[in-house]
């Protein structure tokens, strides 16, 4: 007779075999994976999609709930509906008024960049550059040079802009596609949120069914971490957000820049990606005021490089980083690791994904020293 130890040896050996044939077999026609992953990811879109909007929408929502609506003697059910019409309402007049106020400076910058328009304008700055060139007292050579790149420069740019509004034109096609998309993302989160516990409370069972009970719970320990990581992110990003956008406006107010409210409100929706945003968000910036005023435009790139400064040193560590629980230099060092693997998604990601991983290493490392009892200063 075999023992269990001698029975389980072989059967260990060949289920690592196993794992490492599959494994081999899916490097070796990695390219196949990644489209076959990638069917599988636009099949189920508007699943993850529902989700995701659920996720997010539960933050505002839960507030709501527990704080507004926490002493009214209603029936719970009809505390989760009021809290998530309330939600929807925020979040939908949120976006109503930034269009409202956002979208006719953007029609009125986008209008003088008709062609003709367009002509002209570069035509008034050529002369506004060779003026500057005789101050300068620059060489014949140099300027024809000069203004010979500045001439690919401007042919290259009006190509782009033919070539966006012909891609704008190919995309309408799939319009009916994201809108069904979306559709159904939507009506699935709103599912989810008029039904999380009862959805929750499904999962766990078939979770605790089929795994041990001891893994269930350090799972479900380390699952909550997760998500208190990522609510926390996600509040102090937003947060965030609203508050640079407002000193941006105030500043280019006082500053005398044009369209402050655009691009206050540009610089704010990007500063949500970590670090980078600000900088994302400068470029649209850039051409909106390079279109009206080219010296105005340069001082505007003065103005966000401070502003940055401002930002990354005052406010995102008062902000996010007091809520994350870590310093600027793992956030540093989450953001490098996410860009390089997944680009924005992973900065996104990786912030709060870190924040989680050294909360549980850190219980895990002061249970382990506390049993041996070690104390390090």
């Amino acid at each position: 007779m075999y023992t269990k130890e001698e029975i389980r040896k072989p059967i260990l050996v060949g289920l690592v075999a196993i794992v490492g044939i599959i494994v081999f077999h899916l490097l070796d026609n990695f390219t196949s994976v990644l489209d076959f992953l990638s069917n599988i990811l636009t099949v189920f879109s508007p699943i993850i999609g529902g989700f995701v909007l659920a996720y997010l929408l539960n933050i505002p929502m839960k507030a709501i709930e527990d704080n507004l609506f926490k002493k009214l003697k209603i029936k719970s059910g009809l505390k989760r509906s009021l809290s998530l019409v309330l939600t929807i309402v925020l979040v939908f007049g949120f976006i109503v008024l930034s269009i409202s106020f956002v979208l006719p400076q953007l029609i009125a910058s986008l209008q003088q960049l008709q062609f003709q328009a367009t002509a002209e304008y570069f035509a008034q700055l050529e002369s506004l550059v060779e003026d500057l060139f005789i101050q300068l007292n620059l060489s014949d050579e140099i300027v024809n040079q000069i203004l010979t790149i500045w001439t690919s420069i401007v042919s290259g740019a009006t190509d782009f802009m033919l070539s966006l509004a012909d891609q704008a034109l190919n995309g309408v096609s799939s319009l009916l596609s994201v809108i069904f998309n979306t559709i159904i993302s939507v009506v699935l989160g709103l599912y989810i949120l008029l039904s999380k516990e009862r959805l929750a409370t499904t999962f766990k069972k078939v979770f605790y069914a089929f795994t041990s009970t001891s893994w269930c719970d350090r799972s479900t320990k380390y699952i909550k971490i997760v998500n208190n990581s990522f609510e926390n992110f996600i509040r102090g990003q937003v947060v965030e957000a609203i508050i640079l956008g407002i000193v941006c406006y105030i500043a280019m107010l006082i500053f005398g820049f044009e369209y402050p409210l655009v691009i206050s409100f540009l610089v704010g929706i990007t500063n949500i990606i970590p670090l980078f945003g600000p900088y994302i968000g400068a470029v649209p910036s850039f051409l909106l005021l390079f279109i009206v005023n080219p010296i105005s435009a340069l001082w505007f790139i003065v103005f966000l490089i401070v502003l940055q400064q401002v930002e990354s040193n005052l406010i995102y560590p008062k902000v996010v980083g007091s809520n994350m629980g870590i310093s600027g230099f793992w956030i540093i060092v989450a953001v490098v690791i996410g860009n390089s693997l997944f680009g924005i998604v992973g900065i996104l990601l990786g912030i709060p994904l870190l924040s989680s991983v050294y909360v549980i290493v850190k219980e895990v490392a002061e249970k382990r020293l506390n049993e041996k009892n070690i104390t390090i200063e």
